[in-house]
């Protein structure tokens, strides 16, 4: 036997014994593969925020609902903190956030206050221009009355971009 036929006789035992320990690595969910890590959600960490000041001494961010109309993922609370106390509030649940005809809350990207905190800019829908993700969809929602509002009337969706509170 050459030296060419025993180089591709040993060539063809590596990849069946790399073909035998791949398969073995996928029946065994214990073993840590570069696909569990990369392509699956078990290994993201819980997202916090976005965090904004609101009112004298606390802020607000964004929380996992355990509330009805909570069985999706995306369904989130708006969570009040007192900075000093650490005393935590549910300020705005997620079925205050469910539309008009819909069954979900919005799926929150981003949220503003209005300056005396009575209205919440809601920023979902949003897709990337360039690199970031900054077209999207706008909703108001008034907490006085608890009226949650469309912006932009019948635009497109995700085609609206920075829109903002003025004082």
């Amino acid at each position: 036997m050459n030296k060419y036929s025993r180089l591709l006789i040993h060539t063809l035992l590596l990849i069946g014994l790399f073909g035998v320990v791949a398969a073995a690595q996928q029946s065994d969910p214990s073993t840590l593969t570069l696909d569990r890590i990369f392509n699956s959600r078990e290994f993201i960490p819980e997202r916090f925020g976005p965090a904004r000041w609101h009112g004298e001494g606390g802020y607000t961010t964004l929380e996992p609902s355990a509330g009805a109309g909570s069985s999706t993922n995306d369904a989130r609370d708006i969570i009040r903190y007192d900075a000093t106390s650490g005393k935590r509030s549910v300020l705005i649940a997620s079925t205050q956030l469910i539309p008009k005809g819909e069954s979900k809350p919005l799926p929150i990207d981003d949220y503003i206050w209005s300056a005396d905190g009575n209205r919440l800019l809601i920023y979902t829908n949003s897709k990337k221009v360039w690199r970031l993700n900054t077209r999207g969809d706008y909703w108001v929602l008034d907490r006085k009355s608890g009226k949650l509002s469309k912006f932009g009337g019948e635009a497109k969706p995700s085609t609206l971009m920075f829109a903002q509170f003025f004082s």
